[in-house]
């Protein structure tokens, strides 16, 4: 039976046909890549990350050659000795010339092996067993190949415990140089790795180790650092000390080392020795066990003072409990001060396995948060376990330090006898509505009183109710409980990525935690990948083999055609290629923590986001990628090192130039200051297109804002405007229902008090097709879309308008009044046409001017939120669009698009004291187009 493993596809960035391709290696596992005409299969392979063979890529080694059993393809240029005559006519080719033209399966002369990269398994002896405390032991292991592990300080394995089938994970303690690899225990009663430590470990045993693993290691740079530890969490922070050691370091370094009880405390000498050798280090530590002798008894956070945080240019390094993290998380913040860097490895409570499966007895189950310390989220559930049969029980059992905060026992263990005293109890319906004493019903419709759920109505619980002490403990179910196919065993951060956490969960249950301030809008993404690609250089460098080198010089080049000296020649496509070649470094770790670590900052999301319209790159950036490949192949570290510090440089120049660009676009291009000065004006429809530009022109008029839209995209306009002048208030509704308009309406009054003008910009037409290809759900939508949103919005503000005997309205119709292929839509803004004029009759007398403007086409970027346009399927659809285009162009005298600007210019006057004497009016805005 053959094996299928689906890869996901990659966007084409040209116009370019795609087709798939399966790759069948000889262990019968197959798999799927996309691959454009105009790219080779090998450079498509390895985008998507699927290593095959590969040497020279120019057609001349014949290492990638492979049997294509189906599919029409160009074979590419090669010479003879890769590829003779003889093989190309029975179907050999060579993939890093092979050119797909329609869906192959190629037959790879390899295992599947070579697809992807792991951690590695090494075998070792025990050389050290020492009792560093009566709780602690150091284990020491010397392994023969010792030159063909690398690793970075903070990083872990998964140790195999001698005589069981099982694995306990502990971070290094030594420093990355040092030929004896050395780990730090916490002894744990009925523990797997604990029991063979105390009962039948002997200097002389073998045992055997996987990794490295984990994101969580000291980043290269000369930034002042807060080292936190708890427990045997020291590990990780001693092997960070001693590799600054081992620099020559001069880093300004404050550790902060805190456990539960004398007997907890270990490696004081190393810390003393460490500190002598060490300028810029001081430490401290304390003791939670009010009996104990040290000099400091407490908490960890009672020791970080505000001059360890350095006004926040300090990277924080933590090792704990999820309640440690977030209590010191809490603590910084507390202080006012926002760290530049905050990087942290969590462990939490495990799940005991099923006997039947338990490596150990049942009665002697140890607890699976053994390790020091456990750089992995544990979830309270195991794996397997998506619903608990209500016949079966679950028994947690809890880590010596789960019940405690920084080594602090908060959480006594206590049996809770049932209550056998009296309870008042009033209205039934009542109590099963609240928990903890909080009301939890569905608000009814009148006096308070609860409403009842619609069958099948989904609940919506609030964004902090699945978690604990910050960490999310029941995950959501989003798919159907019944199958029984959901997973409960991962954790996840509940940080919200405007705070610039980014952390994320891998699926063996590690949990990265890196967070970086502001880190959408600032140059931290482009340094944490920095620092990222500083570690997997030293992981990589000098090890790799000439096929991968091969695969990380094909990518290189793949990113320079998108670069012409200064100017892109294809944004998407660099981007594209661009995050290709960056994951690349990191797959070839074998840590797959540290690829995780590297997506969960976002840089090709980013990359996308700024760089859409972009036109001027940094001339060295795709360079960059040559040389750094040239200095790997050379394993010259100095060199690579510099180029990749020079091209996070480059990087964050060519981003800082297109956000500047950006904004320079965006910046209306007429402008009368102060026109709209501490006026409070409305905007509908404002996340995009003539609202949004509305809105700009007017903030920069000085003018109070209330903008409102449906989509989230609205908080980013408000966003930008706050930043460059008054305080913008972001309303997200729907004002296709009343009370989306009387919820901005309200918000409007809470915030400023008033509305002064009304912007009604929502609307626009769906659907582009003869009127008799309409349905009547079509029809109903297009008047809601573009008539009724008006018709509410007014009715909304009118009433407070009429109080203050004071205000202005200005609608945004359509000169598509008259024009073909939108004829709902046309009937909609004649609608608004008619209720411009009236209003304008009826409320004349109080003071309010009501008008109205009707842009013809305009040129806008494209929609980030759609309307609803379905995409032409048929030669038909896509004539009937086109004419209502060429409709619109050739009823404009000046036979040309309008600009946001000019849409914006209109509105803005308007809207101001300038047209004081103009009411019920719709003035054109088409060129000439009447409408």
């Amino acid at each position: 039976m053959t094996a299928l493993e689906s890869e996901p596809g990659t966007e084409a960035t040209t116009g370019a046909d795609t087709h798939s391709v399966a790759l069948a290696f000889e262990d019968g596992v197959t798999r799927f890549i996309t691959c454009r005409e105009d790219q080779t299969v090998a450079d498509a392979s390895y985008r998507q990350r699927i290593n095959i063979p590969l040497d020279c890529r120019d057609g001349a080694c014949g290492t990638c050659k492979a049997f294509c059993e189906s599919g029409d393809y160009e074979h590419g240029v090669y010479i003879d000795d890769a590829l003779s005559e003889a093989e190309a006519s029975e179907g050999y080719v060579l993939p890093c010339q092979l050119r797909p033209h329609t869906d192959l399966v190629l037959q790879i002369a390899s295992t599947s092996a070579v697809a992807k990269t792991r951690a590695a398994t090494y075998a070792g002896t025990v050389v050290e067993l020492e009792r560093v405390s009566p709780t602690t032991v150091r284990l020491g292991i010397e392994i023969p190949n010792r030159g063909e592990l690398a690793f970075l300080p903070g990083q872990y394995v998964n140790i195999a415990v001698p005589g069981t089938d099982v694995t306990r994970s502990y971070s290094f303690s030594n420093a990355p140089h040092e030929e004896r690899l050395t780990f730090l225990v916490k002894l744990t009663p009925g523990g797997a790795m604990s029991t063979w430590l105390t009962e039948r470990a002997r200097v002389g045993d073998e045992v055997s180790f996987t990794g490295p693993n984990g994101s969580f290691f000291l980043r290269e740079t000369e930034r002042p650092v807060l080292l936190l530890a708890g427990g045997t969490g020291l590990a990780p922070i001693l092997a960070m000390l001693r590799k600054l050691q081992a620099d020559g370091s001069d880093r300004r370094a404050h550790l902060v080392y805190g456990v539960s009880t004398d007997d907890d405390l270990c490696g004081l000498e190393d810390l003393e020795a460490l500190a002598a050798e060490l300028p810029g280090l001081t430490w401290d530590y304390c003791v939670s066990d009010p009996a104990s002798s040290a000099p400091h008894r407490g908490y960890v956070m009672s020791l970080i003072e505000r001059e360890h945080l350095h006004e926040g240019d300090v990277a924080i390094y933590l090792c704990g409990p999820p309640p440690m993290v977030e209590a010191v998380r809490g603590h910084v913040a507390g202080i006012g001060v926002e760290p530049t860097g905050f990087y942290y490895e969590k462990f939490a409570l495990a799940a005991a396995p099923p006997a039947e499966e338990s490596p150990v007895p049942a009665e002697e189950s140890p607890d699976l948060a053994e390790k020091s310390p456990l750089p992995r989220e544990r979830s309270l559930l195991p794996a397997e376990a998506s619903v608990v049969p209500a016949a079966e029980s679950v028994v947690l059992e809890l880590h010596a330090e789960a019940r405690g905060i920084a080594g602090q026992e908060v959480l006594p263990a206590a049996d809770i006898a049932p209550w056998d005293g009296a309870v008042a109890v009033g209205d039934e319906s009542d109590v099963v509505r609240r928990v903890a004493g909080q009301f939890i019903g569905v608000p009814g419709t009148s006096g308070g009183e609860p409403g009842t759920l619609e069958a099948g109505e989904e609940l919506l619980p609030a964004g902090s109710a699945r978690a604990i002490a910050g960490q999310q403990v029941f995950a959501s179910q989003l798919g159907d409980l019944s199958a029984g196919t959901s997973d409960l065993s991962r954790g996840t951060s509940d940080a919200s990525a405007g705070t610039g956490d980014v952390s994320a969960v891998a699926p063996d249950g590690y949990q990265i935690g890196e967070e970086h301030p502001d880190v959408r809008s600032s140059d931290a993404i482009f340094e944490a990948r920095e620092a990222l690609e500083l570690g997997a250089l030293e992981l990589t460098i000098g090890r790799m083999t000439s096929q991968q080198l091969a695969g990380y010089r094909l990518l290189a080049e793949s990113t320079v055609p998108y670069v012409v000296g200064d100017r892109f020649t294809d944004a998407a496509g660099y981007t594209e290629t661009n995050a290709a070649f960056h994951d690349y470094l990191f797959a070839q770790t074998r840590n797959d923590h540290l690829l995780q670590a590297y997506q969960a900052l976002g840089v090709k999301g980013r990359m996308e986001e700024v760089l859409r319209h972009a036109t001027w790159c940094h001339p060295l950036c795709a360079q960059d990628h040559l040389d750094i490949v040239t200095a790997f192949e050379a394993g010259d570290r100095e060199a690579a090192r510099a180029l990749i510090v020079a091209h996070a440089e480059r990087s964050k120049e060519t981003m800082r130039r297109a956000m500047s660009d950006t904004m320079a676009a965006k910046r209306p291009r007429f402008v009368t200051p102060g026109r709209f000065d501490q006026l409070v004006v409305v905007v509908t429809g404002a996340a995009q297109g003539i609202g949004a530009q509305v809105a700009r022109r007017i903030s920069a008029e000085g003018g109070l804002l209330v903008l409102a839209d449906r989509s989230e995209l609205v908080t980013e306009l408000a966003d930008e405007l706050t930043a460059h002048g008054p305080k913008a208030l972001a309303v997200t509704a729907d004002l296709e229902h009343y009370e989306g308009a009387t919820s901005i309406v309200s918000q409007a009054l809470a915030r400023f008090g008033r509305v002064d003008v009304l912007v009604n910009n929502v609307g626009g037409a769906i659907n582009f097709k003869p009127f008799t290809e309409f349905t009547d759900a079509e029809i109903r939508a297009e008047v809601d879309r573009s008539l009724m949103t008006t018709l509410y919005a007014c009715r909304a503000v009118l009433p407070g308008m009429v109080e203050r005997g004071a205000g202005v309205i200005v609608n945004v119709s359509s000169a598509a009044t008259r024009g073909i292929h939108r004829i709902p839509y046309s009937a909609a803004k004649g609608g608004i046409n008619a209720i411009t004029a009236s209003l304008a009759m009826e409320y004349a007398d109080a003071g309010i001017r009501v008008v109205a403007t009707a842009p013809g086409g305009t040129e806008a970027p494209p929609r980030r939120i759609s309307r609803g346009t379905p995409e032409p399927r048929t030669e038909q659809e896509k004539a009937w669009f086109q004419a209502h285009i060429d409709q619109t162009v050739d009823s404009a005298l000046l036979h040309r698009y309008g600009t946001l600007d000019e849409q914006a210019a209109a509105i803005c006057f308007l809207a101001s004291e300038e047209a004081s004497y103009i009411t019920g009016t719709v003035l054109p805005v088409a060129g000439g187009d009447l409408g």
